[in-house]
């Protein structure tokens, strides 16, 4: 299911691409990005809202028409919401999806107005940290009697949780120093919390 709407969820963001340029180009159009990534934060339900949010604040990035750094942090912020652990996990693995080539970074079309490599590494942190709880509560929830069940969703899952540390390896601004200074600190907090 997820693999499904994640898939639709792609072809509406070409879509909201599609009418992004078009408007780039003067052409009528009937909501800019920027219009529709402030209608749908009036979305009735919470996780669709979500998921929807995500998938027009990726075409607002990408037309540089707000900060990315502020998109992105607004994005991680509203997660929030969700806190059933597993919807959470999707929801935030679909984030770290969408803004995996949006994050600024060194090089990147993002940095400088759009943000810098720490925001990027802070952005990675906060959604990883959120993740992180999410997954360890997964492990209090429920009946004794299905401990085993639950434990082998959990195990299934954590590979989500570790799809974050791979976004901070994909960072090219983030040097040894920078590793040593911000990322190890935060990431041996959460081990070990």
């Amino acid at each position: 299911l997820y693999m499904s709407i994640t898939d639709e969820l792609r072809e509406l963001e070409m879509f909201l691409e599609e009418e992004d340029a078009r408007e780039s180009r003067g052409e009528a159009t009937s909501h800019s990005v920027v219009e529709l990534y402030e209608v749908v934060q009036h979305s009735g339900n919470i996780i669709p809202r979500l998921y929807l949010l995500m998938t027009v604040g990726s075409v607002y990035v990408k037309s540089k028409k707000a900060p990315a750094k502020d998109i992105l942090f607004d994005l991680v912020e509203m997660c929030r919401g969700v806190q059933h652990p597993m919807r959470g996990l999707f929801l935030r693995n679909y984030l770290s999806q969408v803004s995996k080539d949006k994050l600024p970074d060194n090089g990147s079309t993002y940095e400088g107005h759009g943000g810098n490599v720490r925001d990027s590494i802070e952005f990675v942190l906060q959604n990883f940290a959120e993740m992180n709880k999410l997954w360890v509560r997964m492990q209090h929830q429920g009946a004794v009697r299905d401990r085993s069940r639950r434990e082998k969703e959990r195990r299934n899952l954590r590979q989500l949780v570790g799809t974050n540390l791979v976004r901070l390896s994909e960072l090219s601004g983030v040097d040894l120093a920078t590793y040593k200074e911000l990322v190890l600190p935060r990431v041996l907090e959460q081990i070990v919390n």
